[in-house]
């Protein structure tokens, strides 16, 4: 390549933004640089070619400071950068990176001796293994992990079906929320945590039902025990208009009271205005006894 064509691509490569594909005009340029450096032309023309040449690669060298470096200095640089990345915890942006830096290493080119490159590419090697050993290990010490907490979530998903199969649902409700925060604290397990979480999933929509199911049930009986507090509050209400104070009458009224008792509870909305009416007409029945009686 003339003097024309190095100054006509330098001044090219002078208008470009970016230079990343640019490699071999960049390594053609520098040692066209190096031969021509202190060179004494023939004639004034070669020389004033020659000045220019320069001056523009000193100009380029501003933009892309490693035209100045040697090959030698450029691939200890990229196998330092190799090293730095084994400590890098986002690792999938580090191994991209330690392949662009590998690609670049190839381009960079001869050093002065073979001896100087092979010392070069066993260390650029070294570089390279020391990232992919830490890398492995990272994620043999991650996949241990997360099969430890693939196993936690297996017993709390066990335990959850136990749950579902308590009578008591206020006891079960209890360990199914106990369940549900350990399982937070588990954390992500890796693959297979979706599935894990759907089995869970499905056990806790089990159990919701069956909550559903027991408030239904326990709506109706609270239905049932409440009409028979109100048949009890009937047979009260005929007792005491009747009254006539009998042995057989006032025992009449124990059983009425032991078996209003036997019933149970019939619901936080009825139950205190069902004991209130109940208990109102006993005592008032138990009053007139005793004016009555004296």
């Amino acid at each position: 390549m003339n003097k024309k064509e190095l100054i006509a691509l330098t001044e090219e490569l002078l208008k470009e933004e970016n230079l990343d594909d640019r490699s071999q005009d960049l390594k053609l340029l520098r040692r066209e640089y190096k031969f021509l450096l202190g060179r004494d032309e023939d004639s004034y023309y070669e020389q004033e070619e020659t000045n220019k040449f320069l001056a523009l690669f000193d100009e380029l060298a501003k933009k892309e400071p490693k035209l100045l470096a040697s090959p030698y200095d450029e691939k200890k640089k990229i196998i330092n950068e190799i090293k730095s990345l084994a400590d890098k915890k986002e690792l999938n942006a580090a191994t991209k990176e330690v392949e662009r830096l590998s690609e670049e290493f190839k381009k960079v080119g001869r050093t002065a001796s073979k001896e100087q490159d092979d010392e070069l590419w066993n260390e650029f090697r070294a570089a390279k293994d020391e990232f992919y050993a830490r890398k492995r290990a990272f994620y043999e010490e991650l996949d241990k992990a997360n099969e430890e907490k693939r196993k936690k979530k297996e017993d709390i998903i066990e335990r959850a079906k136990a749950v579902c199969n308590i009578e008591i649902i206020k006891e079960a409700n209890e360990k199914m929320d106990a369940l549900r925060n350990e399982w937070k604290t588990v954390g992500y397990a890796g693959k297979g945590d979706n599935q894990l979480w759907n089995e869970f999933a499905k056990v806790l929509d089990e159990f919701k039902e069956k909550k559903k199911e027991h408030v239904q049930e326990m709506i109706k009986t609270f239905e049932e025990r409440a009409a028979k507090k109100e048949e009890l509050i009937k047979s009260m209400k005929v007792l005491l208009a009747n009254s006539e104070f009998t042995e057989e009458e006032i025992a009449k009224v124990k059983t009425l009271r032991g078996e209003y008792k036997a019933i149970g509870f019939a619901g936080k909305d009825k139950e205190d205005d069902l004991y209130q009416r109940f208990n109102a007409i006993i005592n008032k029945y138990y009053d007139e006894m005793k004016f009555y009686k004296n």
